[in-house]
């Protein structure tokens, strides 16, 4: 029922929204700040520690892996979120563990691929993707570090249990670990194959100890898994399917967007190169792993509203949110201006200084992402996610063309560029799709689009 304006409850339902989205977000963001400090300072140690090129190859590893991981991974958080929520309102464990279970085997699945594909390209196709024979060992260490990490099932048994917290202890704690880690390596003077090692080692034991954790989670509450391939079968095995293959598309994409840069980088410009971009893109990325949390303090607030056909509060969620991201994102890009070259000389050295320029771009871009997510937000739940999915792919493909004869034209500062403009396309892209808010939102659509548009943000 829409509240109406004159409603003296619809102030009360502001002000109670807006202080949920405050708490929560400020609840993410804790974990996050200390994982992205940790995570920029043994960056920051490492390329300090190994020469330009070195740097360059440990970031080419880490983001081959990262591309491969993303591009084959199912998001199986999501369906296990949903159909595991269902279970848990009527306390079905029988029904819980085989979802969670299935969710389980496609991750399993999912690792194998990539670990397949990351060894076939070590061993058949190191030429044309420019691997050197001095580095073979360690792309091979980094693709066997593929089997054991990225199981986001995981994820969705932290969600389910409301247990937040704990996920964020156990990767900043991994965040750490691998700070120290390559300290004792600074120290030691290693080489580059023992910061490859580290970094596979960090990854595949975060991915693991995150398992184990949500498995101990599942035995307290006395959820046992069910290894039975025929659960595919059944109409829950048909949803999660449904959901893995459908959000596989926006994965693929952002995967392309956000760990291909850097590939591209290294492609056209140099192995060198791409490590200066990566510390610009470190740097900025402090902003853009707010731009993560971002949507999981808001989202479920425009879906209540959308829920309760309550226009007038969500029009106003939506002026309010824009005017709070633009001024946050112009903030930090201020701030990288003035700042930006000081940060960088500091963390990681006078040879980085070419990092500045795209540190401050790559700022802006972040900062439009975040000022993106509140429309993209509203199309998903108002619109419907495939309407989203369409304009996140046009949005891609714009920046996929502009990435080549950026890069080629103005090297690192190029690509940056191509990432600003991205931002900027699905901006404009979402606020036409919203044009006439009020008509979309008393839509019959916008009801019918909420509980998939819930689904496939829960992740």
């Amino acid at each position: 029922m829409t509240i109406p304006a004159t409603d003296p409850k619809a102030s009360t339902v502001a002000e109670s929204m807006y202080r949920r989205i405050v708490r929560n977000f400020a609840v993410l963001a804790g974990g996050t700040a200390a994982s992205s400090v940790f995570m920029m300072l043994a960056v920051a140690t490492a390329a300090r520690a190994l020469n330009a090129h070195d740097f360059g190859v440990l970031v080419l590893l880490q983001s081959s892996v990262l591309m491969l991981r993303s591009l084959t991974s199912f998001s199986t958080q999501q369906p296990v979120i949903k159909l595991g929520a269902d279970a848990q309102a009527i306390d079905d464990k029988h029904r819980l563990g085989s979802i969670i279970s299935m969710g389980l085997m496609m991750d399993f699945a999912a690792s194998v691929l990539a670990f397949a594909i990351g060894a076939a390209l070590v061993e058949f196709s190191r030429a044309s993707i420019g691997l050197a024979n001095e580095n073979v060992g360690s792309a091979w260490i980094v693709a066997a570090s593929l089997v054991f990490s990225g199981y986001p099932t995981s994820n969705g048994v932290f969600r389910l249990y409301d247990r937040f917290g704990l996920l964020s202890i156990v990767q900043t704690a991994g965040a750490a670990l691998l700070l120290i880690a390559y300290g004792a390596l600074f120290l030691a003077a290693a080489k580059l194959q023992a910061y490859v090692w580290a970094w596979a080692v960090n990854v595949s034991l975060v991915s693991i100890v995150q398992l184990l954790v949500a498995m101990r989670l599942l035995q307290v509450d006395g959820v046992r898994l069910r290894w039975v391939s025929q659960g595919f079968l059944s109409a829950d095995g048909r949803a999660l399917l449904h959901y893995c293959w459908s959000t596989w598309g926006t994965s693929t994409a952002d995967s392309i967007r956000t760990n291909g840069d850097s590939l591209l980088v290294g492609a056209v410009v140099s192995v060198e190169a791409a490590g200066v971009y990566n510390v610009a893109r470190q740097l900025a990325g402090l902003l853009r792993k707010f731009t993560v949390i971002y949507p999981s303090a808001v989202f479920p607030e425009i879906s209540k509203l959308a829920a309760r056909h309550d226009v007038r509060n969500a029009k106003g969620l939506e002026n309010r949110l824009m005017w709070t991201s633009t001024a946050i994102g112009a903030a930090a890009v201020v701030a990288v201006l003035l700042l930006g070259r000081f940060i960088v000389q500091f963390l990681f050295g006078t040879r980085f200084i070419g990092a500045h320029e795209s540190f401050v771009i790559l700022t802006a871009a972040a900062a439009a992402q975040l000022i993106g997510y509140t429309p993209s937000m509203y199309v998903q739940v108002y619109r419907g996610p495939r309407l989203l999915l369409l304009l996140y792919v046009i949005a891609t493909a714009a920046f996929a063309a502009a990435a080549v004869p950026l890069t080629l034209q103005f090297s690192i500062t190029g690509m940056a560029i191509a990432q600003l403009f991205f931002g900027v396309v699905l901006i404009v892209l979402c606020k036409l799709a919203l044009r006439d808010f009020q008509s979309v939102a008393e839509a019959p659509h916008a009801s019918e689009a909420l509980s998939t548009a819930a689904e496939m943000r829960e992740g």
